[in-house]
């Protein structure tokens, strides 16, 4: 832990700091809006996106001759170096009108199915296979949302009624303070990653920071044992107890003389196992080869077209191909957006069409929990590469869950008279996970440094808010205002 707080001292003292940072957020000239996940081009190879709130931020002395903005619809816009300004504080981006005589091929625009099939024909000529290595900055977020948690005592042989009393009112405030506190963690990481063959990847990891409020770690887990905790306060501290829970034993003999490890302690590394195989399934979503997770949307078997419209986007002429579910098993919907001339797909939207869903479970009368995952959406950018091959340059995906769970549990004391403590645990939420990918090119100085063997475990840098400086020489994601609203509160759990 005392190296990871001199290396962030380090980052926080180091010249760096000392570079000028312009933040610009980007609307729409007609509209007002923000105008989200558009790509900011600093130099060959370099840039950032605009965040789903338009802004963006970037380090004027990386900035080449141009800063070169594109957006799906709008017209390309280049700055000039010398006309950024610390005063500017919004960019305007021009929506793009198209002639549909623009995008015709001879005296026509060709089907939805002919697009389709155009861009199948093509995937070998316009994407890399994906062997050359990256850049990645990964930013996850994740949030629970609670509409009803009631912890109560149902009864208490073993209590008086003044125990009775403050432990049932302690059960009920933390279901209160629980309920209304919101609960969501961040973690940014930066790293080289590499396919090294089908079916293994290596990677290197420069630098993970994570912003999570231990007193508000709120994981159904938890939430039980703050439970127990506070029933074991109040039990007989000489006596041992087995927990129940409905038909099922959770421990054989526990004791409120026990010392328990404090639930709160802080990591200060995060396992590799977690980070590795995360990245590496994130760059398969990105991945058109054959059997993936995007180039299932083009199986006409599976799904039918409809032409959109003709957009534009960072100076190509592009159809816009809405795809829907046409056979039972198919789940999404969303939209292709095809260059006219390369029949690349330049970006990619999807969602869970009406009425479908991922993984679901029913057992709430036999086991009291009910699941279903019920948002699944995600957006993918492409980039042409010196090579002229598309390759993935922004990845975003958010899953959504509802969760339910209902139980009792029941603290049955080890003694012939066999005293009992049961309370009623019911929760009922929303968990939302959403991670974003921005992706470039490795320089081939990052892979030569790429280590033979990988550390089972990354140092983590753990932070009270956010601290742009940590990130002042990288190419990252603009944090939602909600990140850097984001504070550790210094309030201890209950």
């Amino acid at each position: 832990m005392r190296s990871i707080r001199l290396a962030l001292l380090f980052l926080l003292i180091s010249p760096c700091i000392l570079a000028q940072s312009l933040t610009l957020q980007l609307k729409d000239s007609e509209t007002g809006n923000p105008v989200p996940y558009a790509s900011v081009v600093t130099g060959a190879q370099t840039g950032t996106i605009s965040n789903g709130e338009g802004y963006f931020t970037v380090e004027l002395q990386r900035v080449d001759e141009i800063l070169k903005i594109s957006c799906m619809g709008y017209r390309t816009l280049e700055i000039p170096k010398t006309e950024l300004s610390e005063d500017a504080t919004a960019l305007r981006l021009v929506p793009a009108a198209i002639n549909l005589n623009e995008v015709r091929v001879g005296e026509r625009i060709p089907s939805a199915d002919e697009i389709i099939r155009n861009v199948v024909a093509n995937l070998d000529k316009n994407y890399a296979p994906g062997d050359e290595g990256y850049e990645v900055f990964l930013r996850e977020s994740e949030h629970m949302k609670f509409n009803e948690l009631l912890l109560e005592l149902e009864k208490a042989s073993d209590l008086n009624k003044k125990d009775l009393r403050t432990a049932d009112a302690r059960l009920r405030q933390l279901g209160t303070d629980i309920v209304k506190s919101n609960p969501r963690n961040y973690m940014d990481l930066k790293a080289s990653w590499k396919k090294t063959s089908d079916t293994t990847t290596a990677i290197q990891v420069a630098r993970v920071t994570e912003l999570i409020d231990m007193s508000q770690d709120f994981s159904m887990d938890n939430i039980e044992e703050r439970a127990k905790g506070i029933i074991m306060d109040h039990l007989d501290p000489d006596q041992t107890y087995k927990v129940k829970s409905g038909m099922f034993k959770i421990e054989d003999s526990i004791s409120p003389a026990m010392e328990f490890e404090e639930s709160e302690a802080e990591a200060d590394s995060i396992s590799m196992g977690y980070l590795k195989p995360k990245i590496s399934r994130m760059m398969k979503v990105a991945s058109l080869q054959e059997g993936t997770f995007i180039r299932r949307f083009l199986d006409p078997d599976a799904y039918k077209y409809t032409f959109l419209e003709a957009t534009y986007f960072d100076g190509y002429y592009v159809y816009a191909i809405r795809f829907q579910p046409d056979r039972r098993k198919s789940k999404y919907t969303g939209v292709l957006y095809v260059e006219s001339q390369s029949y690349g797909i330049l970006k990619a939207d999807w969602n869970y069409a009406k009425g479908k869903h991922g993984s679901k479970m029913n057992l709430r009368l036999l086991l009291g929990v009910k699941y279903s995952e019920d948002l699944s959406r995600g957006t993918v950018i492409y980039k042409r590469d010196q090579n002229l091959q598309l390759v993935p340059y922004f990845l975003e995906q958010e899953y959504g869950s509802y969760v339910y769970l209902h139980r009792d549990l029941k603290f049955i004391e080890n003694s012939p008279k066999k005293k009992k403590v049961r309370f009623d645990f019911l929760l009922e939420g929303r968990s939302r996970e959403k991670a974003a990918l921005l992706v470039k090119p490795a320089t081939p100085g990052a892979l030569s440094s790429m280590p033979e063997s990988e550390p089972e475990k990354i140092p983590l840098i753990r932070l009270d808010r956010y601290e742009p400086t940590v990130w002042q020489d990288s190419e990252i994601i603009e944090p939602l205002e909600e990140m850097k609203n984001f504070k550790v509160s210094t309030k201890k759990k209950r």
